[in-house]
């Protein structure tokens, strides 16, 4: 009976990290407000911080963000980890226990607001000592929006390390993957000593950047990832997540 209890409740906990989610109707058509810098994010007046691929090479300019996931009817955000989301995360999490079920939905707090349209508002990702071990290799952010974004779109989160270079040498790597139908299609990494590389050559002011991809593929979900490089750390706020951007222009 015991075993019953806790595999409910373990289920209703996974479930609860794909429902956990806010609805966006769509009806201010995506439009982006914010964006300069207050917060700690990336700028968006074509002076941020950008790296982002287009067929696996890296563009040159900066990002600026013109659209959001908002202006998508019905998108939601998802809570998970190894880009797995749904049926498969499901899964995965009642292998582990509740414990890690419950440290993986605590891991990202106001998921809602990278669909929100307001680049002065953040989802914010902590590590949790003893999270990320055996099964689990990553926090993801997940933004999945009904029907597709055509290719030539873009797929980029805005992303700030709020505690500067100090939290950086607790990541291995922030990665921005799309999917379509829970296959992966494209993916832009950003590794700790690329980020680092680029905050000493001067290419970023502070630790925010826009991360993402120029799409050649249709994509029906955005999923962020942190991998941390630490294992044993507790860090409050290691990442800000501002915005999913699915248009924009670079300058």
């Amino acid at each position: 009976m015991r075993t019953n209890t806790a595999l409910k409740t373990l289920t209703a906990m996974a479930a609860g990290l794909l429902l956990a989610a806010c609805t966006s109707n769509g009806n201010d058509g995506g439009d982006i407000t914010g964006g300069n810098g207050a917060t700690g994010g990336p700028a968006n007046d074509g002076t941020g911080g950008t790296s982002i691929t287009d067929g696996g090479k890296p563009v040159t300019g900066h990002f600026v963000c013109t659209r959001g996931a908002s202006g998508y009817n019905d998108v939601t955000t998802a809570v998970g980890s190894n880009g797995l989301v749904g049926g498969p995360l499901t899964v995965l999490l009642n292998t582990l226990g509740g414990t890690s079920a419950t440290k993986l939905l605590n891991s990202v707090t106001e998921p809602n607001n990278v669909i929100d349209g307001d680049l002065n508002t953040f989802s914010t990702f902590t590590l949790t000592a003893g999270l990320i071990t055996g099964l689990l290799d990553s926090v993801d952010e997940s933004v999945l929006i009904p029907g597709t974004v055509p290719a030539g779109h873009y797929a980029v989160f805005g992303l700030s390390f709020p505690n500067g270079t100090a939290n950086l040498s607790l990541l291995n790597s922030v990665s921005v993957t799309t999917y379509l139908n829970n296959v992966q299609q494209e993916q832009n990494t950003l590794n700790q000593t690329l980020l680092l590389g680029l905050l000493n050559q001067g290419v970023l002011t502070s630790p925010a950047v826009w991360l993402g991809v120029k799409t050649e593929k249709a994509y029906d979900r955005a999923t962020v990832s942190l991998s941390p490089g630490v294992l044993s750390a507790d860090v409050g706020d290691a990442m800000h997540v501002y915005e999913l951007c699915t248009d924009g222009t670079l300058n």
